[in-house]
């Protein structure tokens, strides 16, 4: 962050410029794939070459049936006519040099580009920019020359010879039949696969120029569209589309969306997220930095946690002998208070005390910022209103379960409501005796409860419930579904504060001033007025009813937990008496008055970190805040933070980590840009909050708490509804809000079993001893000192000799002895030969030319290779041909490392690996030399005789050696470099 300015208008967003290593990394991936079909092209080219299967003759190439340069069955010299005729095409070696030069020079850049986005933090550049600047441009107008010159040269070479037949030419009007196809071969194919890989390569171009086009248009074509007043509503189009969209994509009835209309839904939670992003300043935040920010965020408040639960372990030991009336807050100490820490491992355990017993807790300060220390009161099966409420609170859990299919289900398979009905109603002649006769819910396990009415129309306003009576606890139970489709998501999302005055004036409440979820309100009114629609209550408690004095129960879970909670308060004044159990419900209900007033009737449940009753506007904006302030603490690399983040962190190393990426607040510098455009952001954010009212949790609330970490003990306790006003990061925060393991927990949870808090002190780690060095790639800045341009310049010398020695045909140069069957002796042709091709002579005076005589022929330009039929190569040619190739490539390697190191400092291993590879190079290029033990060197059967060979190194021959000798100096070289290291 920000996003690095090529030109004025030309950018590097979406990415920032300490992101490029993503596009280093993503070039590199494409750079090898290039690479797999390079180098066996080179191989092949070169393989062509020096088995001379690239001559042309008379410009006919060997698929050609005009070709017939050679016999393959003798050594035949060539004439001074043929002389003239045969040719060696440069086509290929060019296309194959251009891309090799292409991929050295590119994959330099990306070294180069990698090093310089390294350089400063995320919100500090350090000059950062202007390395990248000239390197982006470089590769602009120069690197991408070599692509575009590919494709330009491969798409006419390749035009230009199948117009022409592949330079096999025309018989009578027809073109003649070749004897192979040549772009049936590997080469041609590996030639095709590089030129659409330059050719994609390129379609960058016109996707730039396109997007310059858009924003072009939009800024100035039809700018009035793109004005900061209608992006909001154009953020709330854009959200009914795709929610639309994704409805009609799944084609699920369960899901909804029918009643999707885009027409204003969403308009609150548009402006709210235009509200949280402040579209007014940008603060040039790419999808990197949220990545990275929000995995730091999350270790942060576990460090937080940590650190607060190490002091809960003083406290506990404070308190030995009563609890105090009010909740004693201590504050969480700093991570400096903590020294010397211990590996021990320490048990805070609860606390017995008369009849109740007590949990010291850890809770979010009012602000959301930190953790305190609170002792809260555990719910105890010594105190008889804790064992009432929790056997409460588990029996109708199972409703709120229920209630999102079984019911539905039931209704359809027992009670003979359509699958294309909505709701289920008894007939009004229908007795109670035969209701609780023919609409019992025994086939789902409810073995005493009755259904009497339900609805399962899923709309805006409407929402599925059910209306049972529970026989065994003699209540009324109204049981509202949670989140399932589109329109329960535009609920959830209609969040902001809605005023409860007239709302209060017509159920019989005082709402002057009240507040309320807007969305569960609409969902709400609605649920009161169909119960009243249908006379459902007036029906069960009227005079001649059997239920008429049993209790009003409401329960719902998630979005049917916030609903029970906002009917309720519309029911009660006409069931005093009415109780509301809400599991895992929004935490955004009720104002900070009403929710204390909702304590005499509400019951809310949360489960570990469930992320819905804590996810408020107030807290995503607090959770924001925190993201930039950590992002502004990170004082590495953002590629160094990356790979942090994305090793796991124990909590004994979790402190250590933490100081090692984050500075202290303190030492933030507050000169950036960043730090400037955030200090306007926060002062427009404040002005905006400075109205806004804060919604809660209603009622009573039982937190519980995972002990063991891995959900087989969970401890109840009673919790303040301010322990939800931070949004907590953790690998739970989504798992815990189901509602079948919250049903099963509650079911399964015993009051007087003796729980333990296992905390584990952290370890101090000392990162002190081995700081990291900093490396950064420069090119030819020789980090290693000259040292490494010397190793340089000798590999590259050795590697280029190694080369040329065996692509000639002049390794050796043979003296030859003819004994013919009647053992006469005879001196036979002299000549040269290479690993792959000997030498053809010529006439040295064209006007008298004995062929047979070998004193009128001399050495030519031109190689042949070895005739099939004639020479059978022997092992030890072919492991010499073997050891050649092999100290090319690796040469290759080493030369590679070796131009590596001249950029940037090589680690130890590396250097190692260095001195290892040059070491086999200068081994293999002296194994190479066993071509002198081969059959070319000795002894040949022939027709007509055997030939007895006496072989010297020639030119090709002494720069093998020159190469080993080369390589030797360079590995000596490599010593030295891992010697001074």
């Amino acid at each position: 962050m920000p996003a690095l300015t090529i030109f004025r208008t030309f950018t590097t967003r979406p990415f920032a410029g300490d992101d490029l290593q993503l596009i280093c990394f993503v070039l590199g991936t494409y750079r090898l794939i290039q690479l797999f079909c390079l180098i066996p092209l080179a191989v092949i080219t070169l393989v062509n070459r020096f088995k001379g299967n690239d001559l042309l003759y008379n410009g006919y190439g060997r698929w050609c049936p005009q070709y017939e340069l050679l016999s393959d069955n003798e050594f035949i010299s060539l004439s001074y006519e043929d002389r003239q005729k045969v040719t060696r095409p440069s086509s290929q070696y060019l296309f194959t040099m251009l891309a090799a030069i292409f991929m050295v020079v590119d994959v330099a850049w990306m070294f180069a580009v990698w090093s310089a986005a390294s350089v400063g933090t995320p919100t500090q550049p350090k000059g950062r920019d202007k390395i990248l600047r000239p390197l982006i441009i470089f590769k602009m107008f120069v690197i991408n020359f070599f692509p575009v010159a590919l494709v330009v040269y491969g798409i006419i070479k390749t035009y230009n010879s199948r117009a022409n037949n592949y330079g096999c030419g025309q018989k009578n009007g027809y073109n003649v039949p070749l004897l192979y196809d040549p772009d049936a071969t590997p080469a041609f194919v590996l030639f095709s696969i590089l030129l659409v890989t330059y050719a994609l390569e390129l379609l960058v171009f016109p996707t730039i120029a396109t997007n310059k086009i858009v924003k072009f248009t939009r800024r100035h074509i039809v700018k009035e569209r793109y004005s900061t007043e209608n992006r909001g509503e154009r953020l709330e189009m854009c959200l009914g589309g795709l929610m639309k969209c994704f409805s009609v994509l799944l084609n699920n009835p369960n899901l909804g969306g029918k009643e999707l209309k885009n027409k204003g839904e969403l308009k609150d939670f548009a402006s709210n997220l235009m509200g949280f992003a402040n579209n007014d300043t940008k603060l040039d935040i790419v999808l990197s930095d949220m990545y990275i920010g929000a995995k730091m965020l999350a270790r942060v408040q576990a460090e937080r946690r940590l650190l607060a639960i190490q002091r809960l372990q003083q406290t506990s030991n404070q308190k030995k002998t009563e609890r105090e009336d009010k909740d004693n807050i201590v504050e969480a100490p700093t991570g400096d208070a903590i020294e010397g820490a211990t590996k021990k491992d320490y048990r805070s355990t609860l606390k017995k005390d008369g009849k109740r017993r007590s949990v010291l807790t850890l809770q979010t300060s009012e602000q959301g910022k930190e953790y305190v220390v609170v002792e809260k009161d555990v719910l105890s099966s010594d105190n008889k209103n804790d064992v009432d409420v929790l056997k409460e609170v588990a029996h109708y859990s199972i409703y709120a379960e229920y209630v999102y299919w079984h019911f539905r289900l039931v209704a359809i398979e027992h009670f003979a409501l359509g699958k294309e009905e909505t709701r289920f109603l008894p007939s009004s002649d229908t007795t109670w005796d035969l209701i609780r006769e023919k609409f019992s819910l025994t086939s789902i396990g409810l073995d005493e409860s009755l259904l009497v009415y339900a609805s399962f129309h899923s709309g805006l306003a409407s929402t599925p419930y059910a209306v049972i009576v529970d026989e065994v606890k003699e209540t009324v139970v109204i049981a509202i579904r949670g989140t399932i489709s589109m329109e329960d998501w535009v609920i959830d999302l209609q969040y902001v504060p809605s005023p409860l005055d007239k709302v209060g004036d017509i159920c019989g409440f005082d709402g002057k001033g009240r507040l309320c979820h807007k969305g569960v309100l609409t969902r709400a009114k609605w649920l009161y007025n169909d119960l009243k629609k249908y006379r459902i209550l007036k029906e069960l408690y009227a005079e001649d009813s059997p239920y008429k004095e049993h209790n009003l129960v409401v329960v719902g879970h998630s979005l049917g937990g916030g609903c029970a909670q906002v009917l309720s308060l519309l029911l009660r004044p006409s069931f005093p008496g009415l109780k509301c159990y809400a599991y895992e419900p929004p935490g955004c209900i009720f104002d900070d008055e009403f929710c204390s007033k909702s304590k005499e009737w509400i019951t809310s449940i949360v489960r570990g970190d469930d992320v819905v009753p804590r996810l408020t506007q107030p807290n995503l904006e607090s959770l924001r805040d925190e993201f930039f302030d950590v992002t502004a603490q990170i004082k590495v690399p953002k590629i160094k933070a990356f790979y942090d983040v994305k090793t796991p962190c124990p909590d004994s190393h979790l402190v250590s980590r933490n100081a090692n990426m984050l500075c202290k607040k303190a030492q933030i510098d507050r000169d950036t840009s960043f730090s400037e455009k955030l200090r306007v952001f926060r002062n427009e954010r404040a002005d905006k909050n400075r109205e806004s009212t804060k919604l809660y949790i209603a009622g009573k609330i039982i937190h519980l708490v995972d002990t063991t970490g891995d959900e087989t003990k969970y401890v109840p306790y009673w919790a303040s509804r301010y322990e939800f006003n931070q949004v907590v990061l953790s690998n739970k925060m989504l798992s815990d809000h189901s509602v079948p393991p919250l049903v099963q927990i509650l079911k399964n949870l015993k009051l007087d079993e003796r729980h333990e808090v296992l905390v584990q002190e952290h370890v101090i780690v000392n990162d002190e001893e081995d700081e990291e060095e900093v490396r950064v790639f420069i090119c030819f800045s020789n980090p290693h000192g000259k040292i490494s341009f010397i190793v340089l310049v000798f590999c590259f010398a050795a590697w280029i000799t190694n080369i040329w020695s065996n692509q000639g045909c002049k390794f050796v140069s043979r003296t030859t002895i003819i004994t013919s069957p009647n053992g006469t002796i005879s001196p036979g042709p002299g000549m040269s030969a290479g690993m792959w091709a000997y030498n053809l002579r010529e006439c040295i005076d064209p006007n008298s030319c004995d062929f047979d005589n070998f004193n009128d022929l001399q050495e030519s330009e031109f190689c042949q290779p070895y005739p099939q039929g004639l020479i059978e190569i022997d092992a030890n040619t072919k492991a010499a041909r073997a050891f050649s190739s092999l100290a090319n490539f690796i040469g290759f390697i080493g030369l590679g490392l070796v131009l590596f190191s001249t950029s940037m400092k090589l680690r130890k291993q590396s250097c190692v690996a260095l001195f290892v590879v040059l070491f086999i190079s200068c081994l293999v290029g002296g194994l190479q030399f066993l071509f002198l033990q081969g059959v070319m060197c000795g002894r040949i059967e022939l027709v007509d005789g055997d030939s007895d060979a006496t072989c010297t190194l020639s030119e090709n021959g002494y720069a093998a050696v020159a190469a080993v000798v080369l390589w030797f100096v360079a590995l000596v070289g490599s010593g030295v470099m891992l010697y001074t290291y």
